[in-house]
């Protein structure tokens, strides 16, 4: 892809503070603002409780919940003062839900989620308009490029937790390769979202997360958690 006077290209590590101020600088000196601001970039830690350290905890926190929220508080301000803007953060499944293996995971969604739901109210009287975009199961080869503790690498072969990681793992990869999402449509989810005039608060960009959401209007907690659990792989042994 080549730049040009109309598609400009920057890097950017989330947790490279200062390197993101100067995108907003040079962006804002350029156009005065942005008009959508989406938050896509993520990692995934495959790792139970016990096993993630606070390096890891710290990794996974920084890069999808400490990194968008920081870019929105830079872009804030000036979606402000035009009175306009979109922000939409694209999280998953796993802010709605957690399963073995992704606690790290889900609570860097969690947060997301409800940090979302405060800036709906608090931005609304300056007509910026915030969306979480859910995900499910997108067949792509993210399942392939997720993060182990350094303790699970240590562990692995002789922990108590082999079989969650190895049916977790199989179950996981299952559901991708069946999946009928993949990059394209989720594209096509997030610009119906941008183009959408009174877009919601939280958006399915996928079949799982209008089952999850149903599922937990529908039944009474514990009924919905033990029946998740009866579906997991491998739990009774």
């Amino acid at each position: 892809m080549t730049e040009s006077e109309r598609l400009w290209i920057r890097h950017l590590d989330l947790v490279d503070y200062p390197k993101a101020w100067l995108i907003v600088a040079e962006t804002t000196e350029k156009w005065g603002a942005v008009d959508i601001l989406i938050n896509n970039a993520g990692i995934s830690y495959r790792s139970v409780v016990e096993d993630m350290t606070v390096d890891d905890e710290q990794t996974q926190m920084q890069i999808n919940y400490f990194g968008p929220m920081h870019l929105i508080r830079e872009w804030i301000p000036a979606m402000r003062e035009r009175r306009s803007g979109r922000i939409i953060n694209i999280s998953s499944a796993g802010g709605m839900m957690a399963m073995p293996t992704m606690a790290s995971d889900s609570a860097s969604k969690f947060a997301l989620e409800g940090a979302n739901e405060s800036l709906w109210y608090e931005l609304k009287p300056w007509n910026i308009k915030v969306t979480l975009v859910r995900l499910g199961f997108i067949n792509s080869l993210a399942f392939h490029k997720v993060f182990y503790s350094s303790k699970r690498k240590e562990t692995q072969g002789s922990s108590p937790y082999d079989s969650h990681y190895e049916n977790m793992t199989q179950f996981v990869e299952k559901l991708i390769q069946r999946s009928p999402c993949n990059s394209e449509s989720l594209a096509k989810a997030i610009f119906k979202v941008a183009r959408a005039k009174r877009p919601l608060l939280r958006v399915p960009g996928t079949t799982e997360p209008r089952i999850f959401c149903f599922a937990r209007r529908l039944l009474p907690r514990f009924l919905y958690r033990r029946l998740l659990c009866h579906f997991l792989p491998g739990i009774r042994q």
